[in-house]
């Protein structure tokens, strides 16, 4: 007789974390949410268990991830920026983390790694393809995976960008592409692009928490990539022109951000490893971010608390 479910989505309070965990709540599968609260100061979601904790906090998890069969791991300093101003946490929470975690847990592990390793390529990129990270973010996330795959029961997911809204407790997030272009357009009904020609795998967060949640049945371990779409800036923006009717500037000023990458997820697929809705496409996420952004439920979109690098900017870590 299998056991029963019991899982702990370590950094559950996050953006990714509040679409799990409804998906969770709504299957009935018990689960306990680890968060230090980073970006938040309460956890008021109702539904399953709470503890506050930082992953660096190893004897505290000890005494906890025993009882768990499977970890849904999200925690991490996510992005290049935020990485780049704490680099000794990023390099704590997102790999030395992950290296405590495959000694001491024999579990099943989900763990969320980024189709930023690959860096920039023409080519279109599946599993095996060259990794070429930019980033200490990048890096960090390709060293977890490494150490991952000496795990028994680990699979790892290569995300593309995300976008959309994750749920009604989650913060919404501004500097994510789709996202970032569409509050752009709503506060100022202009876009500026830089070049424009940069490609992304993209991917809305419901269907990231669905396929984390999905793998909790099967059976897959190793690497994946995992996105549903792949568009180069200047489409994402004629998308959001479509819908906002804002104006758009092209300009050939050097963008900061070199990645340049589009991904197969042929290997996901053929595994069913998966689990998307495909109504939630770039069209979806644009509206729904600005139908929020439009409603004036958020005070101000410029506020620090939307934005990874901005927050973390001013908070320590």
């Amino acid at each position: 007789m299998k056991p029963k479910k019991n899982i702990l989505v370590v950094g559950g309070a996050g953006f990714v974390g509040g679409a799990v965990t409804d998906i969770l709540k709504k299957k009935k599968i018990p689960y306990t949410v680890y968060d230090n609260l980073l970006y938040e100061d309460r956890y008021l979601k109702q539904g399953g268990d709470f503890v506050f904790g930082d992953v660096r906090d190893t004897k505290k998890l000890k005494s906890i991830i025993g009882k768990f069969t499977d970890i849904i791991w999200l925690a991490a300093i996510v992005g290049d920026g935020a990485c780049y101003l704490h680099p000794l946490a990023a390099v704590e929470i997102n790999e030395k983390a992950i290296g405590w975690l495959t000694k001491n847990y024999r579990g099943r592990i989900i763990f969320t790694s980024s189709c930023s390793v690959y860096g920039s390529n023409e080519q279109l990129l599946d599993e095996s393809s060259p990794v070429k990270p930019l980033s200490l973010y990048a890096t960090t996330k390709l060293n977890a995976e490494d150490i991952l795959l000496k795990h028994p029961n680990a699979i790892m997911f290569r995300l593309g960008t995300a976008f959309g809204i994750s749920d009604d407790y989650a913060r919404l997030r501004t500097d994510l592409l789709v996202n970032t272009l569409t509050a752009s357009a709503i506060n100022r009904g202009v876009l500026t692009v830089f070049g424009g020609n940069q490609r992304r795998p993209l991917i809305h967060v419901k269907n990231i928490a669905q396929t984390l949640v999905h793998n909790i049945s099967t059976k897959k371990t190793g690497i994946y990539n995992v996105a549903t779409h792949n568009y180069d800036v200047k489409t994402v923006a004629k998308m959001v022109q479509k819908f906002t009717h804002c104006k758009i500037e092209y300009t050939d000023q050097r963008f900061e951000d070199n990645r340049h990458y589009h991904v197969s997820t042929k290997k996901a697929l053929k595994d069913r490893v998966i689990s998307a809705d495909t109504k939630k496409d770039v069209a979806f996420g644009i509206q729904e971010v600005a139908t929020l952004l439009k409603s004036t439920r958020i005070k101000d979109i410029d506020s620090d608390t939307y934005s990874n690098i901005k927050h973390v900017a001013k908070n320590k870590i």
